[in-house]
């Protein structure tokens, strides 16, 4: 048995002007979707480009923070070290914790990390962690007095807050 052949084709003017409009309407439909479906991509692929660079702008914050660690130590030595001492080998060693700090200052800065500058500040929670208070009428209530442990920036996010110490205004 065969099928009898049906005639798709419009009979009137009117009916191929409905089938056109349809075939029109059909057509700004999926025109608009895929539209949205391009935008959606570019989207897409600007966001994934951003959070990779976010991602290796801030992926060495680990070993940066251990490299503080080091440089904290020799401040540390490089102030306990007697400054009147004239012996050649205290000299010596002297001069190399200060060409070491440097160096390690110079890697630090190369890796966008700077100093949080507090002393004299008033106490900001972002960048700052109260270690102590002292009552003090001289300079205005949360006024940090002193840095207990410098704090860092890397890339204006913060590595490590300062410790500070700050006055608190009698009541």
């Amino acid at each position: 048995m065969t099928e009898p052949v049906v005639n798709n084709e419009p009979q009137t003017a009117a009916e191929a002007a409905n089938v056109t409009e349809d075939w029109q309407k059909k057509h700004d439909e999926l025109k608009e979707k895929m539209l949205y479906a391009a935008a959606d991509f570019e989207n897409y692929k600007k966001r994934s480009l951003k959070e990779k660079e976010e991602l290796l702008k801030f992926s060495q914050a680990g070993v940066l923070k251990e490299v503080l660690v080091v440089a904290d130590n020799l401040e540390r030595t490089l102030a306990a070290l007697p400054g009147d001492d004239t012996d050649k080998g205290f000299l010596s060693l002297k001069q190399g914790v200060e060409l070491t700090l440097k160096q390690i200052t110079s890697f630090l800065e190369k890796n966008q990390v700077t100093k949080i500058q507090a002393k004299g500040q008033k106490f900001d929670p972002r960048f700052h962690e109260v270690m102590f208070q002292e009552e003090n009428k001289t300079v205005a209530d949360e006024t940090v007095l002193e840095e207990l442990q410098t704090g860092y920036l890397h890339h204006d996010r913060v590595l490590r807050p300062t410790l500070v110490k700050i006055a608190k205004n009698p009541a």
